[in-house]
């Protein structure tokens, strides 16, 4: 019996059609919907759950169907998500949606909640959700137009699909969508976090709680604890076996885990589970108009970029080129709807509707509607510390200076009390700094156990972690004008190391006079390990020199007259991802080495990050 089976009870065929007047208003609007009628909430509606779509080798998907009572086709927006369709906010998008014209349809992808298959996921969503964009496409009622909404999983099989090329397809709008298309040395580099088995406890909470046909309770489990074992293959069959009520929540292995264990044991990029072709022709492929959000603490926010800036290099079609737009604003990977995020402020303007937004991009490319959107500047970003919009034709901005910040100290740059410096100025003769790294107590992530899955709720103020002396900050004096930047991030480390590999973090923080300070975004896409790197040199005693070159995740930011800029370097994240300092399979590992870490900054090794800094 599925989860609805008691609830509709007696219901002939368990499809069920039920009819009701609605009238449900959009919410206030915002700086960002300055554009004329969207289309208004004028029918009634009717519903049918559960509905079985069929899929090319005969597993049948539940999808629930939200339609304008009337006769008449429609344009059909789709969500496809493993979390489950019962939700109140999904019947409430179902609602807003049909009474305003549109078929809104909801399923639970392959092997979740009431959809027939096995769950494994990624490895069908390709297929499926093409298939399921056919069959809406098909429909008597469908206007033969479709559009994809969804958020984070929900994001990411739109990606998926989009290089399919259904006809039925008209519009994407994928939120925090943590993918990126098919397999690259390139991808490799920008998005190494998620390539390293040392990050594959961040992997594995998310991999926990979505095993099995109904999502498990994460909040049952002490995150920071489990992935303290090793070695880290053993974890799904220690979390079932050891610990009795974890085996009441697991009754099995984790599908995917082996699978990741051994990509990331091969340093290989995560998503390929399939066999997809290059990544050029992916999105060479790609030829529907795609509105992304995400956030600047979001984890996927690179992974939004990339995918742009591919889709514009390598598309063949006109109009995906000249309808890839980009919204970004202060958000982690959950959209609250309120201005305050982490422990800071931004403001009213930071808080959009975003259902209107999304209406907007649907009523053009869905109904057809001239609104202006395909006219609208196609980049809006949230700059922090002014908090204000930004909107750009180009990315980087034209006009962006790429400045580089070095880093200086007199050797002693450990923690936020360290004499550490952070100038515009190049170093000359200095002293390098160390610190030892111990993985049996490393440096602590921003966010705590529970959030090990993604890059958490927001801003906080870090100095808990500033004032370990595995830490090195290095800041600017309290800036007297203020500096905005806008772009890519990067930075150039000489460093040094007393194991075979290990691994550095490189953190950009906005210090505020009270001496609080906050990231400007996350670790969760900035580390850099040494595996597979030549050495550039080696010390006198020895050992060996990297220059690691990290391409580090864009941002949006002013630091305001009387704040200081810091740039922070450390070696792990934990639980987050934690390096053994070894050279061995990190899946299997049962122990670690301590290091002793080195950081130079001179003439010949001059370690310095770049700002993307934007003219006064």
């Amino acid at each position: 019996m599925t989860r609805r089976a008691a609830f509709h009870a007696g219901l002939a065929s368990g499809l069920i059609l039920l009819c009701w007047a609605f009238a449900f208003q959009s919410a206030a609007g915002s700086a960002l919907q300055e554009t004329g009628s969207l289309s208004s909430p004028s029918y009634d509606i009717k519903w049918a759950v559960n509905v079985p779509v069929p899929m090319r080798d005969g597993v049948r998907l539940a999808t629930d169907l939200y339609l304008p009572d009337e006769e008449g086709r429609f344009p059909v927006v789709l969500v496809r998500t493993p979390y489950g369709t019962e939700t109140a906010a999904l019947s409430e998008m179902g609602a807003w949606y049909a009474s305003r014209g549109y078929v809104f349809a909801a399923q639970d992808t392959r092997g979740k909640y009431d959809s027939e298959g096995d769950w494994y996921g990624r490895r069908s969503e390709r297929d499926d959700t093409d298939d399921t964009i056919t069959w809406l496409g098909t429909q008597a009622w469908s206007s033969g137009s479709v559009g994809m909404v969804g958020s984070s999983y929900g994001g990411l099989v739109q990606w998926m699909v989009a290089p399919a090329g259904n006809p039925y397809l008209k519009a994407l709008i994928p939120d925090v969508a943590p993918v990126t298309l098919g397999r690259t040395p390139e991808a490799y580099r920008r998005l190494a976090v998620y390539a390293r088995g040392n990050s594959a406890p961040s992997e594995l909470s998310w991999l926990v709680t979505t095993d099995g046909r109904v999502n498990q309770n994460g909040s049952a489990y002490d995150w920071t604890g489990l992935f303290g074992h090793l070695p880290l293959a053993e974890l799904p069959s220690r979390m079932g076996r050891d610990i009795p009520i974890w085996e009441k929540l697991i009754g099995n292995e984790v599908g995917l885990w082996e699978e990741y264990l051994e990509s990331a044991a091969r340093n290989q990029w995560r998503e390929p589970i399939t066999d997809w072709p290059d990544h050029r022709e992916l999105y060479r492929a790609v030829d529907v108009p795609i509105l992304q959000r995400t956030g600047w603490f979001d984890g996927s926010t690179d992974h939004a970029f990339y995918n742009r800036a591919q889709v514009l290099e390598h598309s063949e079609s006109e109009l995906a080129r000249a309808q890839q737009h980009l919204l970004i604003g202060p958000w982690p990977h959950a959209y609250s709807g309120s201005s305050t995020i982490g422990s800071l402020d931004f403001g009213e303007a930071s808080v959009l509707d975003l259902q209107a937004l999304r209406l907007r991009w649907f009523d053009r490319w869905l109904k057809g509607v001239d609104n202006g959107v395909d006219r609208d500047p196609p980049l809006r970003l949230f700059l922090m510390g002014r908090n204000e919009w930004r909107e750009a034709w180009q990315w980087p901005l034209p006009g962006t200076e790429f400045t580089k910040f070095y880093l200086h100290s007199g050797g002693g740059a450990n923690s936020n009390r360290g004499d550490g410096v952070l100038s515009r100025v190049a170093p000359l003769d200095e002293a390098p700094d160390r610190y030892r790294y111990d993985p049996g107590d490393p440096t602590p992530a921003i966010t705590g156990g529970e959030n090990a899955e993604m890059a958490g709720d927001g801003p906080v103020d870090i100095g808990f972690i500033e004032g370990r002396a595995d830490v090195l900050t290095y800041t600017t004096a309290p800036l007297e004008e203020e500096v905005e930047i806008m772009g890519p991030v990067s930075a150039t480390l000489y460093v040094a190391s007393t194991v075979p590999e290990t691994e550095f973090i490189v953190r950009l923080v906005d210090v505020h006079p009270d001496g609080a300070a906050y990231p400007v975004w996350y670790t969760y896409a900035n580390a850099f390990g040494t595996r597979g790197i030549e050495p550039v040199g080696r010390t006198e005693e020895g050992h060996r020199v990297w220059k690691l070159d990290f391409e580090l995740p864009p941002t949006s930011q002013a630091f305001l007259p009387g704040h200081r800029i810091r740039v922070q370097i450390t070696s792990a994240a934990f639980p987050l991802f934690r390096h053994l300092n070894t050279d061995g399979d990190p899946a299997w590992e049962t122990e670690w080495q301590v290091a002793e870490q080195t950081v130079f900054h001179d003439q010949e090794r001059p370690s310095h990050v770049v700002l993307p800094v934007r003219p006064q």
